[in-house]
């Protein structure tokens, strides 16, 4: 179950309503996994900096999935993330700073139970 967390500094009426939804075609194609299995979620109005500038449109994401991570893999998902976020959200791609998260199955849980296979 992959899980797209992003903090951004714009308040939540710069947010689109359905960006959540249309981030998701981007994640599927660039993480190799069906939408159905994305979690995306954003905070909004967040108190954040990049360099001191705490006024420009800024934010901070995290990428976590089990596998389909990889230099060359991490390299295109960046890419096309962040494309999107600066021409969804404004943010220019100097002000957005994304991590990876590579899970093993026993670290994510659903329904109280780890639906995956430890590796």
């Amino acid at each position: 179950m992959p899980i797209l967390k992003i903090f951004t500094n714009l308040p939540k009426s710069k947010i689109p309503p359905d960006f959540v939804n249309k981030i998701l075609p981007v994640l599927s194609r660039t993480v190799k996994k069906p939408e159905h299995l994305f979690i995306c979620m954003v905070s909004s109005d967040c108190y954040l900096t990049f360099g001191g500038n705490s006024t420009a449109p800024n934010a901070v994401a995290t990428l976590e999935s089990i596998g389909n991570f990889g230099v060359e893999e991490n390299k295109l998902i960046a890419k096309e993330v962040t494309e999107f976020i600066e021409k969804e959200l404004g943010i220019a791609k100097d002000h957005f700073l994304m991590s990876f998260y590579d899970k093993r199955g026993r670290d994510i849980a659903k329904g109280g139970v780890t639906r995956f296979p430890a590796t």
